[in-house]
């Protein structure tokens, strides 16, 4: 299965970049990571950044991350991640047991969620094509009362991707730590 990983790092930990990226040395076959960072990160964070890994500049929200991620991801899969976490031994047994198809999109179930919206995006699994045929996530700040901008967002991009064929796949033991 052709994975890569983006690594989503807003607060650019360049320590916590690289305990992930140590994971997914250990844990993955050393498959190919990106680093996405937020617009106000500097020159010379990019430049320590990027002696680690590919590293890419979004704006100031997480979907935009996510966005330029999926953009800037050679693979046939992105697996997204936060930085400072670290994925699990046998983790792309999971993912090629569960991922058949283009239109599947995997999520681990954390806390007892099980549904795409409420879940945790530590540990999204997309195809970069179906991503595309989709459109990127809404990076705009939402800002209503009692609404989480990036639930809200999450719940558009869901519409769509329904709309468009897709399948949501919680699977247990697939959580990123």
């Amino acid at each position: 299965m052709d994975v890569g990983f983006v690594i989503l790092c807003p607060d650019r930990n360049v320590g916590g970049l690289r305990n992930t990226l140590g994971s997914v040395t250990h844990h993955s076959y050393n498959r190919e990571s990106i680093c996405v960072v937020g617009e106000d990160a500097t020159a010379a964070e990019l430049k320590e950044l990027k002696q680690h890994c590919e590293t890419h500049k979004g704006a100031n929200t997480i979907t935009s991350l996510i966005n330029v991620g999926m953009k800037k991801i050679k693979h046939e899969w992105a697996f997204i991640v936060f930085s400072g976490s670290r994925i699990q031994p046998y983790l792309e047994r999971k993912i090629e047991t569960f991922a058949k198809n283009d239109t599947d999109v995997l999520f681990p179930v954390v806390d007892r969620k099980c549904n795409f919206i409420d879940g945790s995006f530590n540990g999204v699994l997309f195809n970069k094509k179906f991503f595309a045929k989709v459109g990127e996530f809404v990076t705009a700040d939402m800002q209503k009362q009692g609404l989480n901008d990036f639930e809200l967002a999450k719940m558009f991009w869901a519409v769509d991707a329904i709309g468009h064929g897709c399948t949501f796949k919680a699977i247990v033991g697939m959580r990123v730590i």
